[in-house]
């Protein structure tokens, strides 16, 4: 133990540490600390698992969302009542912590450019299948990535949080559940519903890609594998907690 906590110092404290954060991210770091933001959520496998790993949460929700998430809160998270300047603080710390060049949230390790992590394997099997067609079906898929999905449930498996395979949701529920399920959640299992909210538009895209997945299962499930064997990470290039 002594020899591990050894090396893991070395790493964390002789990295390069080549992108200083600027003024308003330091402040935006300061109050990451402060409000324990770390207690909750992950930022490329450091922090806690309740909430949803916001390593990339800069590219994937609009402005308009964080800001509601920050000032009034959702489900478990309490409203921090952030005021203007602390809220574009720690939205321009997390736009530094967003390097898809270095990696991808919920430790997805492997090269990002390559896409061999398990979640960017399973994106780009689905390009491979994009490439014949299924219109509707992107768009739905396109939806649930605007959405924090993919913090509980994970490709062809069920999560360690019991969220569930969602390739073989179609075959449990019926299009009349699903639609319930995309529009009200089910919290009575611990899923709440989607936010944003899915339009209805929206809803009938997500059913279409959910219909896809069920349809395609095998050979994305086995694409996604072989896209995801290939993992490696270097963790001197990490950006962690502390900068100069």
């Amino acid at each position: 133990m002594v020899l591990c906590f050894g090396v893991q110092t070395v790493l964390v404290y002789s990295d390069a540490r080549s992108v200083p954060l600027t003024e308003a991210a330091l402040q935006g770091r300061v109050l990451w600390h402060q409000h324990a933001c770390q207690t909750c959520h992950q930022l490329y496998g450091q922090g806690g698992f309740l909430g949803p790993d916001l390593t990339n949460v800069s590219s994937r929700i609009d402005s308009t969302r964080f800001a509601s998430l920050l000032q009034v809160g959702s489900g478990q998270m309490p409203p921090l009542r952030l005021n203007d300047l602390e809220i574009a603080a720690i939205s321009e710390f997390l736009r530094h912590m967003d390097r898809p060049e270095i990696g991808r949230g919920q430790l997805r390790l492997g090269n990002p450019e390559a896409q061999s992590g398990l979640q960017g394997a399973f994106e780009r099997a689905l390009e491979a299948k994009w490439e014949e067609g299924n219109f509707e079906a992107q768009v739905g898929f396109q939806a649930m990535q605007a959405r924090p999905c993919s913090a509980c449930h994970l490709p062809f498996r069920e999560s360690p949080v019991g969220a569930p395979d969602l390739s073989l949701v179609f075959e449990t529920l019926t299009r009349d559940s699903l639609e319930q399920v995309l529009s009200q959640g089910r919290p009575e299992r611990g899923m709440p519903p989607p936010v944003p909210g899915l339009s209805l538009e929206e809803r009938e895209s997500v059913i279409a890609f959910l219909e896809f997945l069920n349809a395609h299962r095998s050979e994305v499930d086995s694409m996604t594998q072989t896209l995801a064997s290939d993992r490696s990470l270097e963790l001197g290039a990490l950006p962690w907690w502390e900068y100069r």
